[in-house]
């Protein structure tokens, strides 16, 4: 297990360096090229794409009861990050810190509402700031929990780098990190970690590669919840294939279907799904790719298919999303494009 341990995490390291993409819609040189999933790309984003607007001023989590000892922190405005956590009879568990102290201490007041129980454990479910840099505000003896590849990335990054690379999410306001403090997951694990609660079993899993090399899914095998981090994006969203391949995402996306069945889906941004919506990422990415693989048999070129492309009518994105989807879709076609090119060579 150990083996397997450290070369997936050498594997998910190299994809990194060799695949992810800045958050920007320019490139900026005097940025660090860092050893984060969140690295730099020689590759400018297509026409129109508009980075997430992730600025936690004024957020709120709300909290929403899904099912017996089962919530989630749903923020109060659009795309930004959401969280939960996971009452047992024993411990508390919480899904992803948020993007700086301020918001993980409203993690724990949200808890601390509900229970007096120890918070045992915090997941994380990718190693972006936005869902880790309030990971120093939890006590001492919370255990920090990721997926191997998360724990490894984060080691080897710093909060400087990570905000600069996050700067344009916030509209450049560098002081929403301030006082961050990056705390490195305590436990990384290879496809599959479980926890009980105490009359509650929590379960991780990493499928593969999505949105980025990190996403994990927490999963809560008696209420058939989940969450799936920045894996799927909520109602009326389509998948962004920020830092890999459309094929590698689409995969990891079955093989989430097929190992386990949520009713209910708290993305990492946007609003609460059923859990259809994982046959819709696949479809979407099916047909994004056939997109992609017939343009350039038609000789038709990538700026072409891109610059005006827009999100078919059946994904139903909502219409606080529309600019940001749009983004995304000329985004995940290009990426397509390029691979259809691969498979030529």
């Amino acid at each position: 297990m150990a083996s397997n341990m450290k070369k997936n995490s050498f594997f998910i390291i190299i994809l990194s360096l060799s695949s992810c993409f800045l958050f920007a819609d320019t490139l900026d040189s005097s940025l660090d090229v860092l050893p984060n999933s969140q690295l730099i790309s020689p590759r400018p984003p297509p026409p129109g794409f508009v980075p997430p607007p992730l600025h936690p001023a004024r957020v709120v989590l709300e909290t929403r009861r899904l099912s017996e000892g089962v919530y989630a922190l749903m923020a109060n405005t659009p795309f930004n990050d959401n969280a939960g956590f996971i009452v047992g009879a024993e411990a508390v568990l919480v899904i992803d810190s948020h993007f700086n102290g301020a918001m993980g201490r409203q993690i724990i007041e949200a808890v601390r509402r509900v229970t007096d129980l120890p918070i045992k454990y915090l997941l994380n479910t990718n190693a972006f700031g936005d869902h880790v840099f309030g990971n120093y505000v939890f006590p001492e003896d919370t255990q920090i929990v990721a997926h191997q590849s998360t724990l490894d990335s984060l080691s080897m990054s710093s909060v400087e780098g990570m905000s600069r690379t996050m700067a344009r999410t916030v509209g450049g306001d560098l002081s929403v990190f301030e006082g961050v403090k990056l705390r490195v997951p305590d436990v990384g694990f290879n496809d599959r970690w479980k926890v009980d609660l105490g009359d509650r079993v929590v379960e991780m899993y990493w499928f593969g590669s999505g949105m980025s090399p990190h996403d994990s899914v927490v999963y809560v095998p008696d209420s058939k919840i989940a969450w799936t981090g920045n894996l799927i994006f909520g109602d009326g969203s389509i998948p962004w294939a920020r830092s890999g391949g459309l094929e590698e995402y689409r995969k990891t996306l079955v093989r989430l279907a097929e190992t386990v069945e949520p009713v209910t889906i708290v993305s990492g941004h946007g609003n609460i799904a059923s859990g259809d919506i994982v046959t819709k990422y696949i479809d979407y990415l099916n047909e994004t790719i056939n997109i992609a693989e017939e343009s350039l048999e038609a000789r038709i070129t990538a700026n072409d298919l891109v610059s005006e492309a827009r999100v078919p009518l059946a994904y139903s994105i909502r219409p606080e999303l529309q600019n940001l989807m749009t983004g995304f879709h000329r985004w995940n076609l290009r990426a397509a494009y390029e691979e259809a090119l691969d498979k030529k060579k």
